[in-house]
This record gives structure tokens, sequence and C-alpha cells, in this order.
């Protein structure tokens, strides 16, 4: 008798686990809409739909820089069917804030979706094409540029720190809601720079003039732009951005490995490597230890920042 009943629990969960997926998954964005993490979500979604068989809801939850989107998926019923698609925005707001921020390493990762090397974008106006262009001219006018972000404590804010300290000029931050602001400004002059995780668009659409990116190398995706780190004025200066997918703490490992599955087939595609490469971000390995492994060294690097710059933020 216990050997069938135990015969029987297996192929109950043997059937259970060969049902996943049996329901659309939803995916919680803790950003406003069109986005770049949005956007590479989007990008990959179709080709994981025909692999698991199920669609893909994307719901935008904005605020308080990405909390409440992560909170909502810590608390979602751990089946593998509630996900996030995190950045290093928010990798950042843990490192600028500890006491008030989500930690992000509660959260199993399930794979990096996109890696994006940020462009440093300046304005029309200046007329400046070049790194060293900027540097002397950050030098030659103390006090009078302003660099913009998507809020204090981004990692958008954060390397733009990380330069400023660099270049030994500080440059005073401006903080908007998004991207597409900060370029609108740009393109009246009334900002003049930001590291931005999705220039390309605004590139193209000649709001803003890119003049390097932060990649180690030439980053495919932008190729026409040298790497800051190989400028005569910032040797050695890199910083690589993400976003990836998380579910909540208990799910599966199964699940996880299954989803993470469908997403590496679907970075594979080359319709959807093309796409993404339309965003200027590349596709990221789509495992769960890369992720975990980006995750780290984020909190290493913009810990770091905050410390060196003496930087203080309303918890």
């Amino acid at each position: 008798m216990k050997v069938w009943m135990a015969l029987l629990l297996m192929i109950c969960a043997g059937s259970a686990n060969a049902a996943f997926p049996d329901k659309p998954f939803r995916i919680i964005v803790p950003s406003g809409a069109g986005g770049p993490a949005e956007l590479c979500m989007r990008a990959v979604a179709e080709v994981m739909r025909a692999d698991l068989g199920q669609h893909f809801v994307i719901e935008n939850v904005p605020g308080a820089p990405g909390n409440i989107g992560l909170e909502r998926v810590a608390n979602a019923t751990p089946d593998g069917y509630t996900m996030i698609q995190a950045s290093a925005a928010n990798t950042a707001n843990l490192a600028s804030r500890p006491k008030a921020a989500f930690d992000i390493l509660t959260l199993k990762p399930v794979g990096k979706v996109c890696q994006a090397s940020f462009t440093l974008a300046v304005a029309p106006g200046l007329n400046i094409k070049t790194v060293d262009e900027l540097v002397r001219h950050a030098k030659a006018n103390p006090g009078k540029l302003s660099y913009g972000s998507i809020g204090h404590g981004s990692s958008q804010h954060l390397v733009a720190e990380m330069f400023s300290a660099a270049i030994g000029v500080d440059i005073l931050h401006v903080p908007y809601k998004g991207e597409s602001l900060v370029a609108a400004e740009m393109a009246a002059g009334r900002i003049q720079m930001m590291f931005m995780a999705g220039a390309k668009p605004f590139m193209d659409g000649g709001l803003i003039v890119g003049i390097a990116t932060t990649n180690r190398e030439t980053w495919p995706p932008i190729p026409n732009l040298p790497p800051i780190g190989k400028t005569a004025a910032l040797p050695g200066f890199s910083y690589n951005g993400w976003n990836g997918l998380f579910a909540p703490k208990g799910t599966p490992d199964d699940r996880i490995r299954r989803v993470s599955q469908a997403l590496v087939k679907a970075q594979s595609d080359e319709k959807v490597r093309a796409l993404i490469n339309t965003f200027g971000n590349q596709p990221g390995a789509g495992t769960p230890e890369e992720l975990a492994a980006q995750v780290k060294t984020d909190l290493v690097r913009f810990r770091g920042i905050v410390e060196s710059r003496k930087l203080v933020f309303i918890e």
C-alpha cells in the first residue's frame, strides 16, 4: 500500500510539473511605460510565448523608485507566473537607500534580458562632439553644467557622480521621471548632459548628441561612438547597465529554469536580437547565475560611489 501511495505521489508531482505553464505570465515593470526595461521585455515576449505556450501580460507599476512593483511581486504566490523586470535602477536604489529600498537580494533571479552601455549624451547647443571636449568645457566652466537622471539614487545618477569625481568637477544634478523628459530638456538646452540607458532613439531623432559609451569596448549597437575608457581624458572608465527577470522567493527551481530556458531561446532569435539592438542594447545571457552575479557586482560598485562621494539620500 505504501509503495502504491509513493508511486501515486510521484505521478501527481510529475503531472504538476509537466503542466507548467498552464496560464498566462504576469510581468511587472517597476517604471513608466516605454522605458528600456519594458521595451526589452516586449522584445523577447513573443518568442517566449511561442516556446512556453502562454501569453505575457506586462504591467507598468512605477513609484517609490521601484519599491511598489518589487513588493507586489515579493508578496505574489511563488508559482512562477508572476515576475518582475527589474534593472540596475533597483540595485542603485538599494545602495543609496538601504533602509527604505526593497532588498532585491530577497528575490530569485531568472535571467538577464538586456544589457546596456550607458551613452554619454550632451545637448546639441553645446556643440561638443568628444569626451575630451566635454571635460575641457566642464573644467573651464565650473558650476555651469548640469546633468539629468531618472531620479536621486538611480544608476544614471550614480554613474554621473562617478564621472564628476573622475574629472574633478562638480556638476549639478537635476532629477526627472524618465529619460524622454531629460532628452527634451537637453534638446531645449536646459540640461547639458546625461548618462542614458536608452539614448539611441533620441540620438536618431536629433534631440541629443551621443559622444561616447560606458562599455569597455566599442558598443555594437552604436559602433560609431568610442568607449569613454579609451579616451585621453578618462582612461579605464566603464559601466554596464542591465534589466532582467526576478521571481518571488520560494518559486520552484524547475520553474525558474524553464522560464530561463525560454528566455535564452528568445535571445538567440535573430529578429529579437536586431530589435534589441535598435534600443541601443544587447541581449543578456538569460541565466539565473549571470543575473545573480550582476546584482552583487552592482551593489559593491554603487555602495562605493555613495561612500566616496558622500552622497546623502532621504530614506
